[in-house]
């Protein structure tokens, strides 16, 4: 394709094409006998040009080929033409980037670093827009220094950038420092791309290739077992060989200090102990492999991690590799069971009950503290402390008391248990439990309402069936509610019926006696 060229395209009869080119407006349509396109320069200038013919005017240069008839639209009823139009730029005032980079050095080990420097340089006569330089990292480097350019990462890699414009006859110089983390071996090259004046155009800098060789000391670590129970033992191996094929190695100090949830339980071959501090130091052969054998016993429960690190002299410079290996400690600790309503009335009183178990059958537990504590209003925070859980032994707290709160609607409230506690090698542990507790909101309360007017007997009596049936109703109903002044009817009526019951009694007994 021609450099100059900066637009190719297919314009329509039935339409007006309004194209973006190189961020300035054309506009294009055909003429009504369809054998000329109508050109609209960013001036706002029009430019006719005749089909297999080219025009030149503002610095471009306008074809136009393959005009004619392209389909009959049906819907419209109308021929529709289609033409090809390409546009040249004739601007000689173009700008173009130089990019140099330099790696300083390309073949270093891992924890060493190289600097790359980078220059721009705009050797054309106007500026140059939209620059942006990009160099993809493997994350086999860290960046460890930026200046004045930036970075970001993703899962795959690291990408440096630069961003601007550049003056004619100016340049930009910037530098960034990586580090090696791991071997690797690939070819790096940036790339840059910018607008010249015309468009947006590409280019990349020369490639160099970045090579960073394995350890020259190669530590491999294995254990036995990765998992042990509490106070087992497992064995620690720390392989070292020199894979350098040309030069012995020195070392001028390895050690390991073996965390405190470990013991060493027995004095290992070949290292030097001080405390928990293990070391050595020596040469080795090119090819040679030292082997350690290191025994341990796990006195906490949990990860332990083991981080073995060496120093060593290869060709009079100064080397480091450090590794490390994990294990998991277990043993059976503290449990909380506790016991406390799903749900409560509004203003109802409850407790909670909670027991601690120790489920070990071999080892004790002391210093327990158990603390609990919720989001109820007026809730008291409350500790409990329990001295020693032996093996089995468990320990039961029964006397926290609360009310719940009085609420309208339901709502939850939260209460956390936690436990903390040392183990017989006083490690510190932890258990925590939560509890969900809903506090139901009060009912509305009913209360019959009774009309106080003068009633006949056959209302009375139909008032006390009905009185009879409200009753049941409000039996099953549970809403006992009476005010004292809703009973004053009702239980009049009861006692004067007891009361003539009585008078009809005693007069029955005596008409019988003075019957005699």
């Amino acid at each position: 394709m021609d450099e100059r060229q900066i637009y190719s395209g297919t314009v329509y009869s039935n339409q007006i094409n309004a194209i973006n080119i190189t961020n300035k407006i054309f506009s294009f349509s055909l003429n009504s006998a369809h054998d000329k396109v109508i050109i609209t320069l960013p001036t706002n200038s029009i430019v006719i040009v005749k089909n297999g013919s080219c025009e030149t005017t503002e610095n471009y240069e306008l074809c136009v080929t393959n005009l004619g008839f392209w389909y009959h639209n049906t819907t419209l009823d109308d021929d529709i033409y289609k033409a090809s139009v390409k546009i040249y730029s004739l601007l000689l005032e173009t700008t173009k980037i130089e990019l140099t980079r330099t790696v300083e050095t390309t073949d270093f080990l891992i924890g060493e670093q190289t600097k790359i420097i980078v220059t721009l340089k705009n050797t054309g006569n106007v500026e140059a827009t939209n620059i942006i330089y990009s160099d993809l990292i493997p994350n086999s480097f860290a960046i460890t220094q930026l200046s004045d350019c930036f970075a970001y990462a993703n899962s795959t890699h690291k990408t440096v950038k630069w961003e601007g414009n550049l003056k004619e006859n100016t340049e930009k110089s910037f530098y960034y420092i990586l580090k090696a983390l791991q071997n690797i071996t690939f070819k790096s090259q940036a790339s840059i791309s910018y607008n010249n004046g015309v468009k947006q155009v590409q280019g990349n800098s020369k490639t160099s290739t970045i090579t960073v060789p394995d350890y020259q000391l190669n530590m491999i670590l294995t254990l036995d077992k990765d998992e042990v129970k509490l106070d087992q033992e497992t064995n620690l191996n720390i392989n070292l060989t020199n894979i350098n094929n040309d030069n012995s190695i020195t070392i001028t100090s390895f050690k390991i200090i073996i965390p405190e949830g470990l013991d060493i339980s027995a004095p290992p071959k070949y290292l030097t102990q001080d405390y928990k501090e293990l070391s050595w130091k020596g040469s080795l052969d090119k090819g040679e492999t030292k082997l350690f054998n290191i025994k341990l016993k796990s006195k906490y429960i949990g990860n332990l991690t083991l981080k073995p690190k060496a120093s060593f002299m290869i060709n009079n410079v100064r080397k480091e590799v450090e590794k490390s290996i994990s294990l998991d400690s277990y043993e059976k600790i503290l449990s909380i069971d506790s016991r406390v309503d799903k749900e409560v009335l509004s203003s109802e009183k409850s407790h909670i009950s909670v027991e601690i178990n120790n489920p070990s059958q071999t080892y004790s537990f002391k210093d327990i503290n158990v603390i609990i504590e919720s989001d109820l209003p007026n809730f008291i925070k409350t500790t409990e402390k329990i001295d020693n859980l032996k093996p089995l032994e468990s320990k039961k707290i029964d006397d926290i008391y609360f009310t719940a709160p009085e609420v309208v609607d339901n709502k939850n409230y939260s209460i956390n248990l936690n436990i903390i506690y040392k183990s017989e090698y006083n490690q510190i542990l932890e258990a925590t439990q939560e509890k969900i507790l809903t506090v139901i909101g009060k009912k509305e309360a009913v209360s019959p309402v009774i009309n106080e007017t003068g009633i006949t007997k056959q209302e009375a009596d139909n008032t006390s069936a009905g009185w009879s049936i409200s009753l049941k109703e409000l039996v099953k109903s549970g809403n006992y509610n009476f005010s004292i002044h809703s009973l004053m009817i009702p239980l009049g009526i009861f006692f004067i019926f007891v009361l003539l019951s009585a008078l009809y009694m005693s007069y029955k007994t005596w008409h019988r006696r003075n019957s005699y």
